[in-house]
This record gives structure tokens, sequence and C-alpha cells, in this order.
């Protein structure tokens, strides 16, 4: 009865939502735990990162979706950031 409900609410089953979580978060701790040495191969640059991994890389955020595109991978499912250079903090 849950799985039916997920899949209906949300559109995919409990797995395949766990797996997709799952390949986020690890998106997502990339920049935090590589920082140093994304400044030092990417900096100033947009990078999208897929499955814990720079997929791809360019100076402007436009550029991106092309490139990730013709990797076959979907621009929604990718972490963007852009991977700045200074020390500064921002908080929003």
């Amino acid at each position: 009865m849950a799985r039916l409900l997920a899949e209906k609410t949300l559109g995919a089953s409990p797995k395949r939502i766990d797996r997709e979580l799952r390949k986020f978060t690890d998106a997502a701790n990339v920049p935090s735990h590589d920082q140093p040495r994304l400044i030092h191969k990417y900096p100033k640059k947009w990078v999208a990162i897929f499955s814990a991994k720079v997929e791809a890389a360019d100076s402007t955020f436009d550029g991106l979706p092309r490139k990730l595109r013709r990797r076959k991978i979907d621009p929604s499912k990718t972490l963007i950031r852009f991977i700045d250079t200074s020390d500064r903090k921002l908080i929003l």
C-alpha cells in the first residue's frame, strides 16, 4: 500500500527514491570534503557534480547543461556549484 502511494504521489518506487536521494547526498558531500582539490582543479569555474564526481566544468553557468546533455546526464539531477577561490563566507 505504501509503495503504491509513493509511486502515485512521488512518481517512483521507494527503492528508486532512496537510490536517487543517496546519489544526491553523495554529490552534495563532494564540495565540502574536496574543497581544496576543487579550488586547485576548477578555480572560478562552475562545476556539475553527479554521483559523487565532477562530471562537467565551465567558466559560464550556461555552458554546463550543454556539456551534461552531451554526456547523457540530466542537469536537473546534478549539484551545480561555483568554485570560489576567495575565503569569503556568505550567509544567506
